[in-house]
């Protein structure tokens, strides 16, 4: 979640709160499109390999049809009834709705059943959306989603905030850190096509699960 704009003061860990911000229009993170570091990533020889793909709190689904029309399995997952519909109806206009291209309405701290199950994961924006005090869970969660040698593709927003409001502060340090020791780091750049509300403020990733 990106943007200055303060969202309803609610639980965010709870699906009201994201609900809410769908339903007030208040989305600072929405663009209208996928994110172009991805498509440039994925155009690239280093793109993620064949298989299943999640894509964590995919919001109104854009990255995750792109990666549905590049080929892959994808999974889109999100607790915000608005979003996962919203999703549903791109993955129904690209064709590949329960062909290639399926949804998780859930919590995505609550996925025990799909452990090892993914070839890849990817992220967007979701990291610096949820508690700072969840973030190590996130970590672990990211783990046990993806099959031994599985691939995280993300694109994290790195930035310093000061007060309330999304999305948290994430610093690149904190990102090597907390993934060091559970994943080795293949790719590490800056993108230089991000969105222009963004240039400056997202660090791409491509990991490897040990």
């Amino acid at each position: 979640m990106t943007g200055s704009e303060q969202a309803p003061t609610f639980d965010i860990d709870r699906p009201e709160f994201w609900e809410l911000c769908y339903q007030q229009g208040r989305t600072p993170w929405e663009y209208g499109r996928h994110a172009p570091p991805l498509e440039t990533f994925m155009k690239s020889p280093y793109r993620l390999p064949p298989g299943k793909v999640a894509v964590l709190g995919c919001g109104t689904g854009h990255d995750a049809v792109y990666l549905a029309r590049m080929g892959y399995e994808v999974t889109g997952i999100d607790f915000a009834p608005t979003a996962i519909q919203s999703t549903y109806q791109k993955f129904l206009q690209a064709g590949v709705a329960g062909k290639s291209a399926f949804l998780l309405q859930r919590d995505i701290f609550d996925l025990h059943e799909y452990t090892g199950y993914f070839d890849g994961i990817f992220e967007h924006t979701c990291f610096c959306s949820i508690d700072p005090a969840h973030r190590r869970r996130y970590m672990f969660s990211t783990r046990d989603l993806l099959k031994k040698g599985g691939k995280f593709l993300a694109i994290w927003w790195i930035g310093e905030r000061h007060g309330e409001g999304l999305p948290f502060s994430v610093s690149r340090d904190e990102i090597f850190e907390l993934y060091d020791g559970v994943f080795s780091f293949d790719i590490v750049y800056e993108p230089q096509d991000s969105f222009p509300q963004d240039q400056g403020k997202e660090l791409l990733t491509l990991m490897t699960r040990l």
